[in-house]
């Protein structure tokens, strides 16, 4: 099949219901036929729809560096190149806001990712863009190279990374970066200030939003349940919003 949606879930952050309602809201919100892969040591409870890959370790046996999300190494492994043509990968924690097709465009032999940073904090492209793996569009047989200069050196990666999208960044041959405007982040742009949480809830996305990304805490389902608070002190976590609750209702476990 031409296009295929990837994600990847290891270790128990991450619930099969937590993939499958990422699979029920992009069949929504995609006109494309596409094929919707999850990467997992655990398939139990995948949507019977949802392909699943193991993840390919090559003789890896473990990533022992726990901050960043060092798996998605695997993302870049050979076995993908013969399997998979135009890739759009999502990180679980992703929430799918309007049409995804866009994402689907072509990259050719670049890696087209979201940036992070001060560009996509501020949402002013004058600051330098910082390649981010929480979603990605790719051809993988254009980017074996990255896997290979990993598995090369592990250690080395470690060393001069503090996560793993450094590395990726730093090893792709050709990357180009979304328009910002398609990919709001729930704590820079949607999350209301200290104080002012107390009263209302968080930000509905903009209409232009195609995705929001939930990167680190707190996780989508954290927000989205009613029955305890989502945030950290000194923020309250007691305001919901309701674009979301909406959203987990829909495309939970029915």
């Amino acid at each position: 099949m031409k296009h295929a949606i990837l994600t990847i879930k290891w270790g128990t952050e991450f619930s099969s219901e937590h993939v499958n309602i990422l699979f029920r809201a992009a069949k929504d919100m995609s006109s494309l036929d596409f094929q919707f892969i999850c990467m997992t040591d655990d398939p139990k409870g995948l949507d019977e729809n949802i392909v699943n890959l193991p993840i390919p370790m090559s003789g890896l046996d473990a990533f022992p560096k726990t901050e960043g999300a060092w798996p998605k190494l695997c993302l870049f492994h050979p076995e993908l190149a013969e399997k998979l043509e135009i890739t759009v990968f999502l990180d679980i924690d992703t929430v799918l806001t309007g049409n995804i097709d866009p994402f689907f465009d072509d990259p050719g032999e670049t890696l087209r990712m979201l940036s992070c940073g001060p560009r996509w904090r501020n949402f002013d492209p004058s600051f330098e863009p910082v390649g981010a793996t929480g979603v990605f569009t790719y051809r993988p047989s254009f980017h074996t190279n990255i896997f290979d200069a990993f598995r090369k050196d592990p250690e080395a990666a470690y060393n001069n990374n503090d996560v793993e999208q450094g590395f990726v960044a730093a090893h792709a041959r050709k990357k180009d970066y979304y328009p910002l405007e398609w990919i709001q982040s729930f704590k820079y742009h949607l999350r209301r200030q200290y104080l002012m949480d107390i009263f209302v809830p968080p930000l509905k996305p903009a209409p232009e939003t195609l995705m929001v990304a939930f990167h680190g805490f707190p996780r989508p389902h954290f927000v989205a349940d009613k029955t305890s608070r989502w945030a950290r002190f000194p923020r309250c976590g007691l305001q919901r919003p309701k674009w979301l609750i909406e959203y987990w209702d829909k495309y939970k476990e029915r």
